[in-house]
């Protein structure tokens, strides 16, 4: 799916977070966000996630603009935010159920088989989340988003606790993800991720700035993330 947003704005009391932000995810591509800590980064992702209501601008899918996006971006995204979802008292397979039973259940039992499989979360279903190591969390908060198949891919430092070969599975994924079609926006510090990005945005001072294709990682990183 293509993603359109306009003039995003978002304050906290009196601290504007979000100025006017306005970008364009295009439909098969790995777009990612960059900028220091606390740009806004992950505000944004949060408000095209259907998890906060921005203050003020305009989102579009597909060319139509949503009329109540915080309703109905959480139809079209999948998040996988930096803090974990998962209840800690409940075991792996419990968590993973409840998200499984929104939506098509048939279609979500099957994506979760094979999703399961594919971060290999098999081994620790029946432990507690409380009990898991970073990795092994972000791994099922990884399942869980991908779970009803979203048109759309919001990923927040998505591979932070990740091992190597576990960075490369969800590489891995996201190729296939965006050769089918699909669309994902990505916030990261990892040269790697950013790297591999078709498209950069860089927020700064609450604004979006399109990063130039010539720019070195060197460059991009002084520029943008300091």
């Amino acid at each position: 799916m293509e993603l359109e947003i306009k003039d995003i704005r978002k304050s906290y009391g009196r601290k504007l977070v979000l100025r006017q932000v306005s970008m364009h995810v295009q439909a098969g591509m790995c777009t990612g966000i960059i900028g220091a800590n606390g740009c806004g980064k992950s505000t944004l992702l949060k408000i095209l996630a259907g998890v906060e209501k921005a203050g003020g601008g305009s989102i579009f899918v597909d060319g139509k603009e949503l009329k109540k996006p915080v309703r109905e971006m959480a139809r079209y995204a999948g998040y996988i935010p930096q803090e974990s979802i998962l209840i800690p008292e409940l075991t792996v397979e419990d968590n993973l159920k409840l998200w499984a039973g929104f939506g098509d259940r048939r279609e979500n039992k099957k994506n979760l088989a094979r999703l399961c499989g594919q971060f290999q979360v098999e081994g620790f279903l029946k432990e507690k989340v409380k009990n898991l190591s970073g990795g092994m969390n972000k791994r099922v908060n990884i399942v869980c988003a991908l779970i009803h198949d979203p048109a759309l891919l919001l990923m927040d430092e998505p591979s932070a606790a990740l091992d190597l070969v576990f960075k490369e599975e969800l590489k891995g994924y996201i190729n296939d993800f965006t050769s089918r079609g699909g669309s994902v926006l990505i916030s990261s510090h990892d040269e790697g991720e950013i790297g591999a990005c078709g498209r950069l945005w860089a927020i700064r001072d609450g604004q979006a700035f399109g990063v130039p294709e010539t720019m070195t990682m060197t460059e991009i990183i002084a520029e943008y993330m300091k």
